[in-house]
């Protein structure tokens, strides 16, 4: 009987011993990523950008794609040309990234004090720019958008010239 018992017991803790390393090897290694945005200056008639970012992917280890999570959020570009707004904080798959789209679902610009919508080609703003995301750590990249006036002033589009201004290594 009592071995019975002592075998019963054996099992349960090698099942769960199994259990624990087999979650622990198939669980997909993580960091965070914080995105912020800002503005270079610029001047022109062009008083006021408003966009309504609704998403944002990454492209990511083997060109996947990576979904990072942001509530729709609206702001003026034009705002801040001193100031970082910062998007979110998420945890996405460890890895080397190498581009991010922003999806843009609203763009209006006040040229001249009168507000006009503009177009977005793809519906997107898309940054080529490496990135890694260590297991564990935070890495912090800040996209400053510098829109071309000419464009937004002639034909109602916004053609910004995006560059990876900042990027804080994992810590």
């Amino acid at each position: 009987m009592k071995t019975k018992i002592v075998a019963v017991a054996i099992a349960v803790v090698v099942i769960v011993v199994v259990g624990v390393a087999a979650t622990a090897l198939l669980r997909t290694p993580s960091g965070s990523l914080v995105v912020g945005v800002k503005d270079s200056p610029a001047g022109s008639n062009v008083t006021h950008i408003y966009l309504t970012i609704t998403d944002i992917t990454l492209q990511g280890p083997g060109n996947a794609s990576v979904n990072y999570k942001v509530n729709a959020t609206t702001f003026d570009l034009l705002a801040l040309q001193s100031v970082t707004r910062m998007l979110g904080k998420n945890s996405i798959p460890a890895g080397n990234y190498t581009m991010v789209r922003f999806g843009i679902t609203a763009a209006v610009a006040t040229v001249s004090g009168t507000n006009v919508t503009l177009t977005v080609p793809s519906g997107q703003i898309k940054v080529p720019m490496r990135f890694t995301i260590a297991s564990g750590k935070t890495t912090t990249i800040v996209l400053e958008i510098s829109a071309d006036m000419t464009a937004i002033s002639t034909s109602q589009a916004l053609r910004p010239v995006v560059t990876g201004l900042e990027t804080v290594p994992p810590t």
